[in-house]
């Protein structure tokens, strides 16, 4: 038997650790934390509870330095969670034609990791390609918005964000000025207007009927008025389709599926709880604390309000109940 007067304080502290490590095995089967075990983690030394693994090679994205499988490692990939071997960039602004989700852009933009610009995300015609600003404000406050989050991520700088806001203070964007021979105030003049009587300064017309977006019934010409259609701008006939998911987008623009039936979804079909899922970041990443979790859902707020989609009730409440989640929080760190 030990005698534990003749003990020194080392050794007993060395006793003790034997007897926690002994006594906690769960943390030597899970190094990271994520409550996946290390023999089935794919990650077993970088916290990924989610276990994504796009490309399928066993190899968890949080540890796989090329995610896609595209021989492309994630530092040199142009869109390094979406298979493209080529690395096509038709508009050459560093974002891979297979994840760019706003064409066109100029080789010198400032843009976001999704290719697009904030003139693109707040063009002056309106939030959507067929849907106009309701006045200058809202469009306004779309444009603080994104300058406000481009800033955060360091792609301007405090005094270009300044002076973007400004110029869009500045504009008559979402409050169109009506003069002689352009009776809509949209600078196009009432002979060249696709609809002289609506504001549409890019004259966007998706089926090519002669009537512009934001003056014709049914946008995408598929026989089913805009108001019953459940994608408007994409041509799903007069049967509209299916819609897997119920939720009220038709499979043709469906970009989210498996949506709740009582979820708000966007015109992609898409939730807020897609868009900022509890246990990851739009990157595939763990959450890196709880607020980046909540400005996310306060960004998809913001946007849903804007296209009428949510009450300020609805709002209020989505924003208070992520504050009071605890996604985005980490676990104690193992030691």
């Amino acid at each position: 038997m030990i005698d534990r007067k003749h003990l020194t304080p080392f050794f007993l502290a060395a006793i003790f650790a034997v007897a926690c490590f002994v006594a906690t095995p769960a943390q030597a089967q899970d190094a990271d934390c994520d409550s996946v075990d290390d023999a089935s983690d794919n990650c077993p030394a970088n916290f990924n509870p989610t276990q994504e693994d796009i490309d399928g090679d066993l190899l968890g994205d949080r540890c796989d330095d090329d995610k896609d499988g595209d021989l492309v490692l994630n530092d040199a990939d142009n869109c390094p969670k979406d298979v493209n071997a080529t690395q096509d960039d038709l508009d050459a602004d560093g974002v891979g034609d297979a994840c760019d989700l706003c064409a066109d852009t100029t080789v010198d933009a400032v843009i976001n990791r999704r290719g697009c610009t904030i003139e693109q995300l707040c063009p002056c015609d309106g939030p959507e390609a067929d849907e106009v600003w309701k006045n200058h404000g809202s469009y306004l406050r779309c444009v603080k918005k994104k300058a406000k989050r481009f800033a955060r991520q360091d792609l301007i700088t405090r005094d270009e964000r300044r002076a973007i806001v400004a110029d869009a203070k500045a504009n008559s964007c979402g409050n169109p000025s009506p003069v002689p021979g352009d009776n809509d105030g949209d600078g196009v003049l009432d002979g060249a207007d696709n609809c002289p009587s609506d504001p549409n300064p890019s004259q966007l017309n998706t089926d090519g009927d002669g009537f512009g977006n934001a003056c014709d019934t049914d946008k995408d010409d598929d026989t089913v008025l805009n108001a019953d259609d459940n994608c408007p701008i994409v041509a799903n006939g007069a049967g509209q389709g299916d819609d897997a998911d119920g939720d009220g987008v038709g499979d043709a623009c469906d970009t989210c599926s498996e949506t709740g039936l009582a979820d708000p979804v966007d015109r992609n079909g898409c939730s807020i709880d897609q868009a900022c899922p509890c246990e990851q970041d739009e990157d595939g990443n763990p959450w890196k604390n709880h607020g980046k979790y909540v400005r996310c859902v306060v960004d998809e707020v913001f946007r849903f309000k804007l296209h009428d989609i949510l009450t300020v009730e609805e709002a209020d409440g989505i924003k208070s109940s992520a504050a009071m989640s605890d996604c985005g929080d980490r676990p104690p760190v193992c030691e």
